[in-house]
C-alpha cells in the first residue's frame, strides 16, 4: 500500500488527544491482508487513484503545464486542464498500485525490483494511452519500458541507500537519489514541500518545479535527465563502435597545407 507514516508516529489533535499513527497502520495493514485478493487489488488502486486525481486537479488549478505525449520525443507541448492532470495521475498511480498488488501476490509476495519493475510498466502504457499520444502502440511501449528501467534503476539505489536506516523516508526514496545524482541534494526539502513524491517524478516538468521554487537551472537539468526515460527510444539504441585512434601524422600536414593555401 502506500500509506507511509513511519516518520510521524504520534500526532496530537485538538479536542482528541494523542493518536497513535503507527498503531492504527498496524491495524489497517492487517486488516487489508485479510481482504480477498480481488478487494486488495481493487482497493488499493481505488485509494492510489483518488490520491492521484487530488494531487493532478490541485497542480493543474494551480499552474496548468505544458506537457508533451509521453514516449513521443519532439511531440508538440499542450495545455492540459485540471481534469486532464487528474485523470492522467489517477490512472498513473491507480495502474501502479493495483499492479503492484497482483504482481506481488502472483509472486508469493515477494515484493522486489521485478515487481515494481512490472507495475511500473504497466502504469506508463496506461498513462501513455490516457494521454492521447499520436502513436499510442509505441508510445504506450516506449513510455512502459522508460518507467520500468527508472523505476528499476532507483529501487535498487534505494536498496543500496537504505541499508541502515531504521525508518526511511519511503515516499521520496527516488526524488532523493535523483537528485543526489545531480548534485542537487539541497533541493530535496522543496520537493517535499511540493508533494513531488516518487509516484509523480515521471510526470514532474517545467511548471511543478518552478512551483516548488526550484531555479531555472537545476530544473533543466532535472527534466532532461527524466526525459531520458519519458523517451527510452533515446537510450535503448545498439552501442556504437568505439572509433579507432590512428598515430599518424598526416593530420599536422594537412593542417598546413590548408593554411597555406586558404
Amino acid at each position: 500500500m502506500s500509506i507511509s507514516l513511519n516518520s510521524i508516529p504520534v500526532i496530537t489533535v485538538p479536542g482528541i488527544g494523542r493518536i497513535d499513527v503507527k498503531e492504527i497502520k498496524s491495524k489497517y495493514d492487517a486488516w487489508f491482508e485479510a481482504q480477498p485478493v480481488p478487494f486488495q487489488i481493487f482497493f488499493a488502486g481505488f485509494q492510489s487513484a483518488a490520491q492521484g486525481a487530488a494531487m493532478g486537479y490541485f497542480l493543474g488549478s494551480v499552474n496548468p503545464a505544458g506537457t508533451s505525449a509521453p514516449g513521443v520525443k519532439g511531440a508538440p507541448a499542450k495545455p492540459l486542464s485540471p481534469i486532464a492532470q487528474a485523470t492522467n495521475m489517477a490512472v498513473l498511480m491507480g495502474v501502479n498500485s493495483s499492479a503492484s498488488v497482483a504482481i506481488k501476490k502472483a509472486r508469493n509476495g515477494k515484493d522486489d525490483v521485478y515487481t515494481s519493475m512490472g507495475a511500473s510498466f504497466l502504469s506508463g502504457v496506461a498513462y501513455s494511452l490516457v494521454s492521447g499520444a499520436p502513436d499510442p502502440v509505441n508510445a504506450a511501449l516506449s513510455s512502459g519500458v522508460g518507467f520500468a528501467a527508472f523505476n528499476g534503476l532507483f529501487y535498487q539505489f534505494g536498496n543500496m541507500f537504505g541499508k541502515g536506516n531504521s525508518q526511511p523516508d519511503t515516499d521520496y526514496v527516488k526524488a532523493k537519489i535523483l537528485l543526489s545524482s545531480l548534485g542537487l541534494a539541497k533541493y530535496v526539502s522543496n520537493i517535499k514541500k511540493g508533494l513531488l513524491d516518487d509516484k509523480t517524478i515521471m510526470l514532474w516538468n517545467e511548471s511543478a518545479l518552478k512551483e516548488a521554487r526550484i531555479p531555472a537551472g537545476p530544473r533543466l537539468l532535472i527534466l532532461h535527465h527524466l526525459d531520458q526515460y519519458r523517451s527510452p527510444s533515446s537510450i535503448l539504441k545498439p552501442a556504437l563502435p568505439v572509433p579507432m585512434l590512428h598515430t599518424s601524422f598526416a593530420a599536422p600536414a594537412t593542417s598546413q597545407a590548408l593554411v597555406a593555401h586558404p
